[in-house]
């Protein structure tokens, strides 16, 4: 997401007297009293706030074993302070620490335009934010960030006080050993030749801890990353029209969940948001469950049915697979989408509907069109406004934040108190293809919750190959029940076959069907 346009310093103030606004000294003394040196930061909110009436101080480390940036921040007056790991580009304290140059913005609230971050801040009622980069005569370390719920004018002064007091904590950054906290730094390049090499940081594990839901439209949408911040852009932009939408994207992208936050924006949003999968219904069922029948119209058809359509009058449709859409009914959505009216099947009575229409597909339908598997004019109508949803692969920074989602998600569920992530188990994590984007994530993560016995989560890193498949090991058969539950519901119940759920066990189909009925589980449960 570009950085909206506020000022970056990049001067240096004059060297002035900043002895009244604080002891430099004294400042140091407290900081090298508190181990880790994330315990400074509420105690130094709580020194600013007296001395130049600044409320929040926000302490951003970068760490390298997993490329983000370690935040601790406090307000002062709330009970604890907040600890999370962010991507670099999530946070102001990122860029800041990534380009070298202070941010200084005097007032967030006449801001048109800010980014995510910046917007909860001034949702808290911080009003200024000047952030400063922590870094010594060899290494960049991170960023300080101050905020006040008043207005601090950007005076010379100021300034330089700030800058003087984000010096000193770079200092006790730079001297900390590592084992006290997460003290991740980076050469510089204008870096002595002579100078010592400082040891590696101690890799520690990811903590996924403390994950909080967000409290708007995107709340299910985890992630920072730019790619994932244009889609949701894009979809404030189209949220407010009634214009048909067209979501483009590989399978388990999260298409659906984009077709949900559209309607939550919408002026929709009020009525039902109705879905249905063109590829998971029969061919000769499809017509009938989408435009509904009158009673007659066929065999079995002894009662009048709604379809989708009607069910989705004055809200919003989803139609997914769209691509896959049998040609004798793509004349009737065209009509729909031009006319707002069809006809059930078997019947002649006309029905008028307003339905707000977003279609999903995996394919190239310009491919298809070309093929002669679907309509051009059809086409058209639905590629009024197409939004492209990028692959996981495609977003990796935003890995750190669903893994902790869901695993948040999935602990609660098996009522499991689950603390951190071993670092080599992201590192595998973020260096994984993902062939099948987040949805693969989602499953790979609820297994390893199910397969986890203690606060560290369990990540079976020989999955994460290109040939290897889950194991079992030696695991309990509650556990081994499990995991078998969960790939057939992977699998929707399908035993054979290259999806089935033998071949993602990596088993033969006789053991399988062994140990299904040796655990009394009935695969029938999960066929769709």
């Amino acid at each position: 997401m570009p950085e909206p346009e506020l000022a970056f310093d990049s001067v240096r103030s004059p060297d002035l007297t900043v002895g009244k606004y604080l002891s430099l000294l004294d400042l140091a003394h407290l900081g090298l009293s508190q181990r880790p040196i994330e315990a400074l930061v509420p105690r130094l909110a709580l020194r600013l706030h007296h001395i130049a009436n600044f409320d929040v101080v926000t302490l951003g480390v970068y760490d390298p074993s997993v490329e983000s940036i370690r935040l601790s921040a406090c307000k002062v007056g709330d009970a604890e302070r907040r600890c999370e790991c962010l991507p670099v580009h999530a946070c102001v304290n990122g860029s800041v620490w990534k380009n070298q140059r202070s941010l200084l913005v005097q007032d967030l609230s006449i801001e048109a335009k800010l980014p995510v971050f910046l917007e909860s801040l001034r949702r808290l009622g911080v009003r200024t934010y000047y952030v400063f980069p922590l870094t010594t005569n060899h290494h960049k370390l991170g960023a300080i960030g101050f905020g006040s719920l008043n207005v601090i004018p950007k005076t010379a002064a100021i300034i330089e006080f700030l800058r003087r007091a984000a010096a000193i904590v770079a200092q006790l950054l730079d001297t900390t050993p590592a084992a006290d906290g997460p003290m991740a730094t980076t050469d510089c390049a204008q870096a002595p030749p002579a100078a010592a090499p400082r040891p590696k940081p101690e890799r520690r594990d990811f903590d996924l801890r403390d994950y909080a839901n967000r409290d708007d439209a995107f709340h299910e949408m985890v992630g920072d990353s730019d790619p994932l911040q244009e889609v949701l852009r894009q979809v404030r932009t189209v949220a407010a029209t009634n214009a048909t939408v067209l979501l483009l994207g590989e399978t388990g992208t999260g298409k659906e969940l984009i077709a949900r936050a559209i309607h939550r924006l919408s002026p929709q949003a009020a009525s039902k948001f109705v879905s249905i999968n063109c590829t998971a219904i029969p061919t000769e069922l499809l017509e009938s469950e989408l435009f509904g029948h009158e009673k007659g119209a066929f065999t079995g058809a002894i009662n009048r049915r709604i379809g989708r359509l009607e069910q989705a009058d004055r809200g919003t449709l989803l139609l997914d697979e769209v691509g896959d859409l049998p040609g004798l009914i793509q004349p009737k959505l065209l009509r729909v989408l031009q006319d707002k009216e069809f006809e059930r099947l078997g019947g002649n009575q006309t029905v008028k509907v307003d339905v707000r229409l977003i279609a999903a597909t995996n394919q190239d339908l310009r491919r298809s069109i070309a093929e002669g598997r679907f309509r051009e004019d059809l086409f058209y109508r639905l590629n009024v406004f197409p939004i492209y949803v990028p692959p996981l692969r495609e977003r990796k920074s935003d890995i750190p934040a669903l893994v902790r989602y869901f695993v948040s998600r999935y602990a609660t569920e098996a009522k499991k108190s689950i603390a951190t992530i071993p670092a080599e188990a992201m590192d595998a994590l973020l260096n994984w293809g993902w062939p099948g984007n987040i949805r693969e994530l989602q499953n790979l993560v609820q297994r390893c919750v199910i397969l986890t016995t203690s606060p560290v989560l369990m990540v079976p890193l020989g999955e994460l190959t290109s040939s290897a498949k889950p194991s079992f090991g030696k695991v309990s058969p509650e556990v081994e029940r499990e995991l078998i539950l969960q790939v057939l519901k992977e699998a929707r119940g399908v035993i054979g076959g290259p999806s089935g759920a033998a071949n993602r066990l990596g088993m033969k189909r006789p053991t399988l069907y062994s140990k299904i009925k040796k655990l009394n589980i009935s695969p029938v449960e999960f066929q769709d």
